[in-house]
């Protein structure tokens, strides 16, 4: 935001927890929502998608989660990516294994899977705070990336070490 308008005071707690309080912040990201859903995919190419696109949506998944996790419980977490890394990994592992399931559900059971991942490096942390709370998440995030590098599995013991996901349909649309 750019500006705030002078005098504007809250009166209430919900009006002071307002995403967008002024009026006309509102109507500017309905405008933007209307011509991402109704414009964009006219005129989006393969490498508008591929590029820009997606690479967008992630880091805003991550944003918004980190945003929910230090925004609004006050935690710090430096380990958001180790936990993005593992439903990322869970969704290609469900998606090789499984090749007749939707993707959604892919989805869905990668999430669950996350969750689990998450307590499991959560429930030792329930006592510490702060500082620390950010050490454990990062050490949680380091541990991931060097489980994801070391075990031949998740890779589906590729030679070179990298991954590629299967073509799927998404409403009769191959997603590749």
């Amino acid at each position: 935001m750019l500006y705030r308008e002078a005098g504007d005071f809250s009166t209430t707690y919900p009006q002071d927890s307002q995403t967008f309080p002024i009026k006309f912040d509102r109507y500017r990201y309905y405008v933007v929502l209307i011509v991402a859903a109704c414009v964009m995919p006219f005129v989006m190419n393969d490498y508008l998608v591929n590029s820009i696109f997606l690479p967008f949506l992630i880091y805003t998944i991550a944003a918004i989660g980190l945003n929910i996790l230090v925004g609004y419980c006050g935690q710090v977490s430096l380990g958001t990516g180790g936990f993005m890394a593992v439903g990322a990994y869970a969704c290609y592992k469900l998606m090789t294994a499984f090749p007749d399931v939707n993707i959604f559900f892919h989805v869905i059971i990668a999430g669950g899977i996350t969750a689990l991942v998450g307590t499991a490096f959560g429930l030792p942390s329930l006592r510490i705070k702060g500082f620390y709370l950010a050490v454990a998440t990062l050490a949680a995030q380091f541990f991931l990336v060097w489980l994801f590098n070391k075990v031949s599995w998740f890779y589906n013991y590729s030679a070179s070490g990298q991954i590629n996901a299967p073509e799927r349909a998404v409403f009769g649309v191959n997603v590749t």
